[in-house]
């Protein structure tokens, strides 16, 4: 009997450890915190409120995304492959919270998902020609997206302790050092579908259509 009451704390102990650390971290209360979990809102929001304050008041006429003889434009569009390419590759090796990703791109650096969309970001600001857009991008942004980055850093640490603290001494966080040797180990389509990184194709599309569309409106105005 004092046998069998053991086997069952040991078990329930057990349960409830397992149960401890597989329970996603508590949501953060912070305010700092809190911005950070409705960054995209945010992120819309902002875009949205310099789109309608160009539209009302600057005037600006941005490029062409096909005028492919302007310089600008032509390193917006480096900028734009590159970013997707970098965020396609990211997405299809990422195995989210299962285990810690440390090949392809994560062999470069810990971050590449936000090397790439960063990038993709001041492609459009480029061909916005857009000052207060670039300044939003480059400040607030990358304020709230470093948060983002330290935020979800403390989450990996706390999911794999046992590898996390050796996989930052070795890998940067956004600059890599070196190139890795098998750059599409464990790339999967399957994961690139499952992180439903084909929205970040179709956005890319629709804001490259909606910039020419735009500059059309305003050249027809001009003219």
């Amino acid at each position: 009997m004092l046998r069998h009451k053991e086997l069952r704390i040991s078990t329930q102990i057990t349960n409830n450890a397992w149960a401890a650390e597989s329970r996603p971290a508590a949501a953060p209360t912070t305010l700092r915190n809190l911005i950070v979990r409705r960054r995209i809102a945010i992120s819309l929001i902002g875009f949205g409120s310099l789109v309608a304050y160009n539209l009302a008041w600057r005037g600006t006429i941005p490029f062409s995304p096909f005028d492919l003889a302007n310089p600008w434009v032509i390193t917006a569009w480096a900028m734009l492959i590159i970013g997707l390419a970098i965020r396609s590759w990211s997405a299809g090796t990422l195995n989210k919270s299962r285990e810690l990703t440390t090949t392809g791109p994560y062999s470069m650096c810990r971050n590449p998902l936000y090397v790439g969309s960063f990038l993709m970001m001041f492609a459009f600001c480029l061909l916005c020609k857009d000052l207060p857009t670039l300044l939003f991008v480059a400040g607030p942004m990358l304020w709230l997206y470093w948060q983002q980055v330290r935020f979800e850093e403390t989450r990996l640490n706390n999911l794999f302790p046992d590898q996390w603290p050796a996989y930052t001494r070795s890998t940067p966080r956004f600059v890599p050092r070196s190139l890795p040797r098998k750059p599409l180990e464990s790339w999967a389509l399957s994961w690139w579908m499952t992180n439903r990184e084909y929205q970040a194709l179709t956005g890319v599309t629709l804001g490259l259509l909606g910039i020419y569309v735009l500059h059309l409106w305003r050249v027809s105005q001009l003219g």
